[in-house]
């Protein structure tokens, strides 16, 4: 490890987290350890972690009060990870229900407010707490090591903040991340992520797959490559044909990465890329059958996940809408940590004009989270100057919220789009169980 990349890792992240009352680096220095430790003392930390998250789910949680109740369920019928079958599985509609009864009663510290809509469409608000914050922010260090990256190394992150903030800046300025938003990839600001890259020498990247899918094309169509030691992505799904394009245009492996807008971070690749490890020092994932039954090894089903951590507002067999399978081998980097497939269920795709703009499926999430009398949505396009949004409108919906949202839509577009909008009762699911976001036949 070089000098810099070894001050942030000892001294800088330490002393942020002194000053920020963390314990990110306290907890990466756990998993380092843990990722390594035999199946039987895995097992045994897992089931010992569900049993102390549901003994106190059971207490302090108003939700799993009742559902212990209605289940004649006591403290100790959940002892093991196997146990978790007698529990229902918490689905988005049950979070925006019950938001309330889902909060533990008994904490009293700060709540992180997390907003995810994702490719299915549909709008869930979780909170979170600074622990359970901790935990993701360790986890994503973990997994970033897995693919080679040493924190502190010039990097390019895509993201959906169009302004970072001041602790964000000085985080970005400390560890070195050039910020590009990916709110609107048109060809200047593609141009402008390649400027970077040369002028900062920068040799990995990070972000949204289709993001990072869009800068590849670009640089792809005027003979560009790059040379590349590190490539992250997440977000949504990294197509076959993603990764081929990326992997050939900067020369390197993509390290697919999969977590959740809710505050999880669940599963990564790691140096060989033989699957993604489940990260099952934080979370339990389930493959599920549409009966909610566990499907053998192999086979592709729903993606449910607990939260070993309780925080303020604890997730337990939460249905993240995705599918994937779990992989039968092993992975050979020794890690006793169970391979999950592809993530197979975010079928997104790109928006793209006449004029070179290029909207992926979290500029459309953006604008949807902050609309919450619109239910569920999907943009489809057929041609290249129009589209069409499907809506649902919630019971407190007024047309004018439409003008807001195409005049958001526009200022992001340097081509006049079309937009029509159109009010439904319904968007259907696809066979995978979700709702697509975006739907475009357009090529990019």
């Amino acid at each position: 490890m070089s000098m810099y990349p070894w001050i942030c890792s000892n001294v800088l992240l330490p002393f942020s987290d002194l000053i920020l009352g963390q314990k990110v680096s306290e907890r990466l220095n756990q998993l380092r350890g843990f990722q390594w430790k035999s199946t039987d003392e895995i097992d045994r930390y897992r089931d010992r972690r569900v049993a102390e998250l549901l003994s106190k789910a059971s207490g302090c949680v108003p939700y799993y009060a009742e559902v212990f109740k209605q289940r004649n369920l006591n403290r100790d019928s959940i002892r093991t990870v196997g146990d978790l079958c007698k529990l229902p599985i918490l689905d988005k509609k049950t979070i925006r229900e019950q938001s309330d009864n889902l909060l533990d009663s008994s904490y009293r510290g700060k709540k992180i407010k997390m907003m995810s809509s994702g490719s299915t469409g549909t709008q869930t608000t979780v909170w979170t707490d600074p622990s359970c914050m901790d935990e993701v922010f360790a986890t994503q260090l973990l997994f970033w090591e897995w693919g080679g990256f040493q924190l502190g190394k010039a990097h390019l992150q895509t993201g959906m903040s169009i302004r970072r903030g001041v602790l964000k800046g000085v985080k970005d300025f400390v560890f070195r991340c050039s910020y590009v938003s990916a709110f609107g990839l048109r060809d200047q600001e593609l141009k402008t992520m390649v400027e970077r890259i040369d002028r900062y020498k920068i040799n990995a990247i990070f972000g949204y797959a289709s993001s990072i899918y869009v800068l590849a094309k670009f640089m792809e169509s005027s003979g560009q490559t790059r040379s590349m030691k590190s490539i992250f992505t997440w977000g949504d799904s990294l197509f076959p044909h993603y990764r081929e394009l990326i992997e050939r245009v900067f020369q390197c492996k993509v390290n697919d990465c999969y977590g959740l807008g809710e505050g999880l971070q669940c599963a990564a690749q790691c140096e060989l890329h033989q699957g993604l490890h489940e990260a099952m020092h934080g979370v339990v994932v389930e493959i599920l059958d549409s009966d909610g039954q566990p499907l053998p090894i192999g086979e592709l089903g729903r993606v449910v996940v607990t939260r070993l951590d309780h925080g303020c507002m604890p997730l337990i067999r939460y249905d993240t809408g995705d599918v994937a399978s779990f992989l039968p081998e092993r992975c050979s980097c020794g890690r006793n940590l169970k391979l999950i497939s592809r993530i197979q269920g975010r079928a997104t795709d790109i928006v793209s004009t006449p004029s070179g703009d290029r909207l992926i499926v979290h500029f459309f999430t953006q604008l949807f989270e902050m609309i919450p009398q619109i239910v569920h949505f999907q943009v489809r396009q057929e041609q290249s100057d129009r589209i069409k949004i499907l809506y649902v409108p919630a019971v407190d919906f007024t047309p004018d919220l439409l003008v807001k949202l195409k005049t958001q839509i526009l200022e992001n577009c340097t081509y006049p789009l079309e937009i029509d909008f159109v009010p439904v009762a319904e968007i259907p699911l696809e066979k995978s169980n979700k709702r697509r976001f975006v739907i475009s036949n357009v090529p990019i």
